[in-house]
């Protein structure tokens, strides 16, 4: 499947892989600036969310990564994946390491770690939502939980617009047997993945995140733990100027 995508510029090629209640949408005002900073970046909306949609047969977002990459004619990416989308792009790297040249993960979900109350209260309101059909008060619920609030309200209201779009997708399409995940046997997959990695969390965002990248820093050889200042669990909306440094410091 080729993913629905933005690619602008040219040079070594950045694929942004976009969180779990956003689309490609989030990285909108991060395309220009790649560019001309000399690479080519390449945001796609992963299936079910954006413009993308529900997978037919198998549902393996990290396969159709590699096959929009292959349809791209791109043989190597450093990938960048904030929450869902890093962990996305951690079983890219697991199938296929030979096709990244760097990785950034920001926020990405750890494996086999217990939710903290926060998280999962923020959980327990998406889902008691949905299951009275009020998609209002989900898509509320998301917005609430996910970001800090600080946040402005042009922030607020994009991942709002972002979240109702993938529920409306999601809800509506047909449901795909979940494919066999690279990492059920644990974090050892990843451990002949070569490239340089950055692993970073938001100062703000949720215990859980931080235990996690502190794990997915630990099995990477060449990896190294970056704390985002004032960023919650969304750093490339939250602060789009350090988010760019850090993705650019990891090309090579």
């Amino acid at each position: 499947m080729l993913l629905p995508l933005d690619d602008v510029g040219e040079g070594p090629a950045v694929l942004l892989l976009h969180a779990g209640i956003g689309d490609r949408r989030m990285y909108a005002d991060h395309l220009q600036p790649l560019a001309d900073a000399g690479v080519r970046a390449i945001a796609v909306d992963l299936p079910g969310f954006g413009e993308a949609r529900m997978p037919d047969e198998e549902d393996a977002p990290w396969l159709d990564v590699i096959d929009t990459l292959d349809q791209l004619g791109v043989e190597r990416a450093v990938l960048v994946g904030n929450s869902f989308g890093g962990a996305v792009a951690l079983r890219v790297a697991a199938v296929a390491p030979e096709r990244v040249s760097g990785l950034m993960l920001v926020s990405a979900p750890g494996e086999g770690i217990e939710p903290s109350p926060q998280l999962a209260a923020v959980w327990d309101a998406e889902a008691s939502a949905l299951e009275d059909g009020d998609l209002d008060a989900a898509v509320a619920a998301i917005v609430d939980g996910w970001t800090l609030p600080s946040s402005s309200s042009e922030l607020r209201e994009l991942v709002a617009a972002m979240q109702r779009r993938a529920f409306e997708t999601q809800l509506a399409g047909p449901e795909a047997p979940e494919a066999r995940d690279p990492l059920e046997g644990g974090l050892g997959a990843i451990a002949n993945v070569a490239a340089p990695a950055i692993v970073a969390v938001g100062e703000h965002d949720m215990d859980d995140f931080r235990l996690a990248a502190e794990g997915f820093a630990a099995a990477l050889p060449d990896a190294r733990l970056e704390t985002i200042a004032g960023a919650g669990h969304l750093a490339p909306l939250e602060q789009p100027e350090r988010f760019r440094a850090l993705v650019l410091s990891v090309v090579r």
